[in-house]
C-alpha cells in the first residue's frame, strides 16, 4: 500500500479559508469538502471560528488599497468560517 505522504519532508501545508455564505450551505460545504479531497488533498485539521473585524483586516493586509480587502473583511465577519 503506498502511503499519502512519501515522507515528513514532502508534506505542504495550505490554508484554505472558506467563506461565510459557503458555510451557512451545509451541501455547499460538503462539495467544498468532497472538491478539496478529490484534489488529493488531505484535511489535517479544519475548525470553526468567529473572526473580528480586526483580524481579517490583519490578514488582508498585505492587500491594502488593491480594492478587495474591506468587501472580504465584510464578507469574513459577518458569520463563522470554516
Amino acid at each position: 500500500m503506498t502511503s499519502i505522504l512519501r515522507s515528513p519532508q514532502a508534506l505542504q501545508l495550505t490554508l484554505a479559508l472558506i467563506k461565510p455564505d459557503a458555510v451557512a450551505h451545509p451541501l455547499i460545504l460538503e462539495a467544498v469538502h468532497q472538491q478539496i479531497l478529490s484534489n488529493k488533498f488531505l484535511i489535517v485539521r479544519m475548525r470553526e471560528l468567529l473572526w473580528r473585524k480586526e483580524d481579517c483586516q490583519r490578514f488582508y493586509q498585505e492587500h491594502e488599497g488593491k480594492g478587495v480587502e474591506e468587501q472580504n473583511v465584510l464578507l469574513d465577519t459577518k458569520m463563522k468560517v470554516s
